[in-house]
């Protein structure tokens, strides 16, 4: 895992410079996003990166499941907002219930590059601790203080999705090239156990030790308890 450590502007440009290279030589790569824990000021970045998405497909990590799924509040719509209305791509897709979604990944060519943002108990998407390892694209429970975080954005607990669907850890070792960002005091404890602990179900992001192509970008906050 390589590790990059700069202010956040720094790492959001660096990470707008991979999509700019990778689509000024494959404009037709297919990507995944996520619009959990990734900043918004990262898709700023992106979206002004002066790179074409025109012949590009992107995959969405997670969604909710039930009626939030097609609500203003659904990752779907959060990611219209970050990016895809803001340029635009030749497809994009959206994980739902019984629907084989690695199959669809796969027939597309892969992902070419996925981003992704390290949550503070060293989740990603909604992969949950205690997420299994080889899991592919399923549906997942989201725990209490997931749902507490969610719980203003839908106006209470008690209507905030209890589940989503999500790609998994498998799903995401397939893909070629992963960049995981996280940015804070709040997620020093994760970076260091993804980057230093030995891989292990409680912190899902610590499996991407096992992928030869993972970037791992940091703020200072979020890098300060590296050894």
């Amino acid at each position: 895992m390589k590790l990059i450590v700069g202010t956040a502007e720094e790492i959001y440009e660096k990470i707008a410079r991979q999509y700019a290279g990778l689509l000024a030589e494959k404009p037709e790569a297919v990507l995944g996003f996520t619009a959990v824990d990734v900043p918004a000021a990262a898709y700023d970045a992106l979206a002004g990166c002066g790179a074409s998405f025109a012949r590009a497909t992107a995959f969405n990590a997670c969604e909710y499941l039930g009626d939030a799924a097609a609500g203003a509040h659904s990752q779907r719509a959060r990611m219209q907002a970050l990016l895809y209305d803001r340029t635009p791509f030749r497809a994009v897709h959206t994980p739902a219930e019984g629907e084989d979604y690695d199959a669809a990944i796969r027939a597309a060519g892969g992902m070419d590059l996925a981003l992704l943002g390290l949550g503070a108990r060293g989740h990603v998407a909604f992969d949950e601790p205690g997420a299994p390892f080889g899991e592919g694209t399923h549906t997942a429970k989201l725990a209490d203080v997931t749902r507490a975080a969610l719980a203003e954005t839908f106006g209470g607990v008690e209507q905030t999705p209890t589940q989503g669907v999500t790609i998994g850890i498998a799903t995401i070792l397939e893909a070629r090239k992963i960049l995981l960002v996280a940015v804070g005091a709040d997620k020093a404890n994760a970076a260091q156990k993804t980057l230093e602990g030995r891989p292990e179900t409680f912190i899902p992001a610590s499996f991407l030790q096992l992928h030869t192509d993972v970037e791992l970008y940091l703020d200072h906050d979020a890098a300060s308890l590296l050894r």
